[in-house]
């Protein structure tokens, strides 16, 4: 039998094997290589201040058929994920989460923070992001934040930040999409943006609903979006952004116990930021206002664990607050300001349904972080040299003040760019804390991680782009649970390595392979496999047929609750290393009609894997579907 490293490189083989060997000598151009046609991760970027991004396009989320941030984000060097169902994220537990270089398995609470537009969204009092409520069927690109990042985002250790689409260019386009898949799965969405003179619009809607590939495995996914653009001055764009989710999905249950009753997760949610950017020849930057509303109404056999009653845990937050971040250019020194103000926060309540409240509490916390920092450019010749240093300082209304500095150096020559980053992020205690934990609240402290990074970025004859980097996380104040409640006694020190290859040999052909490597000192670590790769191959053929597939694959690791202060069988499991691929083919209808469009073909776990991202809870073996998109 293969060993699982010998599958990918003979799937990576296969996937060379199946594109063809001739171009049409005049087949016009259609790869940007600052956007290439399709590679699993569209880029990798390094910035002048160290800062470590991969970005997805909408282009890229398209080629990977994605449905949820989940799946659009499950091929990028450094993400894992984890879910129950084929559609839908049964958020009450480990049933749709996003982990970055193994940070973001904390529940309640997340290292993790998912932004669209720049404006946090998250449960208030939960204090971690829900996946349903941030769909990317209205994304225009979304950016991962590896490891923290002070100089950009506050309170994580690592983020996600999701563009909407924008209207930029004069005139009109409409997109519709409608598609259906195994599962009955149906999927339906419509956009429409515009742009008359200073002003600009998008509107959009999507339905997906699925009866997933177990009983109780079905879903329901909704969401409504509005953006509304106005040029002020040509320096200054003011943007109204509102978005609205109403989702349910069910838990499925592990495939050796009996199927659950009612075990429901259902999310509704209402966003709107308000954004001014500006983008002038010495000052850039932008400022916002967010305000976010939502509900859990989360149906439970057992509301406290086996053996309770079954009941409702019921959930209301508000969250708003204030962010802002500006360059100023003096020379060749750059001034960085910025301001994040956070108010998040409501209640809960389980609800058994004879009418009992055996558990209930509300609560709202406060946090003021401002930041300062400043970069130099040093030219000598050819070469480019960027230090930069700054500093975030955090005030929190219940626990105590932290400070988060960030030093860099980026030297740059030849379309290469070497650097040497140091970060710490700061993650506070969510408002749960005063419900499950109110006898030690003022005992915790905020979660601190220091990270250190050495890395390259290199491009050649736009032919090749390669990034390889070294880190080392170092984490401590984990909250964990004890008998006596959550303390802070946790630490996690991890060694990692990452390194990601995009090569275009051909100007209708596109290859990328990404490794990561991550060494925990605890082997117990959760969400932390030692190995994972992500691999795929877009191709152009015959004037009208484009041709994706990629694959991933993840070594075995432990799933269980990074809160959880033990690490007894109960807590703990393992996950078995697994390898699956997807392909997705489509035809571009302008060929042969007048319709601007295309109709699709997708085969989902290629190669029908048996895999779990969760131990008892099997995914789909290999399905299909199919749909047209219109654009007019």
């Amino acid at each position: 039998m293969f060993s699982n490293q010998q599958k990918i490189l003979c799937l990576f083989l296969f996937c060379l094997a199946s594109l063809p060997c001739t171009y049409a000598a005049d087949r016009p151009i259609r790869v940007r290589i600052d956007l290439p046609l399709s590679t699993v991760t569209e880029k990798e970027e390094i910035g002048d201040d160290g800062s470590v991004t991969s970005v997805v396009g909408e282009e890229q989320i398209d080629k990977l058929n994605a449905q949820e941030l989940t799946s659009a984000l499950r091929r990028v060097p450094g993400v894992t994920i984890s879910r129950y169902n084929p559609l839908g994220s049964y958020g009450g537990a480990d049933g749709g989460s996003v982990y970055i270089r193994g940070h973001g398995s904390g529940r309640p609470g997340s290292e993790i923070r998912i932004y669209v537009n720049g404006a946090p969204l998250e449960s208030g009092v939960w204090g971690h992001p829900l996946m349903d409520t941030v769909p990317v069927d209205f994304a225009e690109k979304i950016t991962v934040f590896k490891g923290p990042q002070p100089q950009t985002y506050s309170g994580t250790f690592g983020s996600v930040n999701i563009s909407t689409l924008e209207r930029n260019l004069p005139g009109f386009e409409t997109k519709i999409n409608l598609g259906y898949g195994e599962f009955d799965t149906v999927i339906g969405n419509l956009t429409h943006g515009g742009k008359i003179s200073g002003f600009n619009y998008y509107i959009g809607a999507s339905h997906k609903q699925s009866e997933g590939h177990r009983p109780h495995a079905d879903a329901s996914l909704n969401a409504e979006y509005l953006r509304l653009g106005a040029d002020i001055s040509e320096e200054n764009h003011l943007s109204y952004i509102v978005q609205a989710t109403d989702n349910w999905s069910r838990d499925p249950g592990r495939i050796d116990r009996p199927i659950p009753v009612r075990d429901k997760f259902t999310t509704r949610t209402v966003s709107h930021v308000l954004r001014m950017d500006k983008s002038g020849k010495q000052v850039n930057g932008f400022s916002l206002f967010y305000a976010e509303d939502g509900t859990i109404r989360w149906a439970k056999d057992n509301l406290n664990g086996m053996g309770t009653p079954p009941g409702n845990s019921n959930t209301d937050w508000t969250n708003y607050g204030f962010r802002s971040s500006y360059d100023m250019l003096i020379g060749n020194f750059t001034l960085t300001g910025s301001l994040d103000y956070e108010s998040k926060g409501g209640e809960s309540q389980n609800v058994t349904v004879t009418g009992m409240v055996p558990f209930s509490f509300k609560g709202r916390f406060n946090t003021i972080a401002p930041y300062a920092g400043t970069r130099y450019l040093l030219e000598l010749n050819e070469l480019k040299l960027i230090p930069s240093a700054g500093i975030r300082f955090y005030k929190n209304s219940d626990f105590d003040s932290e400070t988060a500095p960030c030093l860099s150096v980026t030297a740059e020559k030849n379309g290469g760019k070497i650097y040497v980053l140091y970060a710490r992020g700061v993650n506070y205690p969510g408002v749960y804390a005063k419900g499950v934990s109110a006898s030690t609240l003022s005992r915790l402290d905020a979660e601190v991680l220091d990270s250190v990074e050495l890395g390259f970025h290199w491009t050649h004859s736009d032919k090749i782009a390669l990034q390889a980097s070294v880190f080392r996380y170092d984490s401590s104040n984990h909250l964990q649970s004890t008998p006596n409640g959550l303390l802070n006694i946790g630490r996690i020190k991890t060694n990692g390595g990452e390194t990601s290859v995009h090569f275009f040999p051909g100007e209708n052909l596109v290859i990328f392979l990404g490794l990561t490597f991550l060494k925990p000192d605890d082997e117990l670590s959760p969400r932390m496999p030692g190995f994972s790769a992500s691999a795929g191959i877009s191709s152009q053929f015959m004037d009208h047929l484009n041709l994706s597939i990629d694959a991933q694959y993840v070594g075995s690791q432990y799933a269980y609750n990074g809160r959880s202060g033990s690490l007894s069988q109960t807590d703990m499991e393992e996950i078995s290393d697994y390898l699956t691929a997807n392909l997705k083919m489509s035809c571009d209808l302008s060929v042969f009609s007048g319709i601007q469009g295309e109709c699709y073909m997708a085969v989902e776990n290629l190669t029908d894997e048996t895999y779990e991202y969760l131990p008892g809870y099997p995914m789909a073996g290999r399905n299909f579907s199919a749909g047209i998109k219109w654009k007019f």
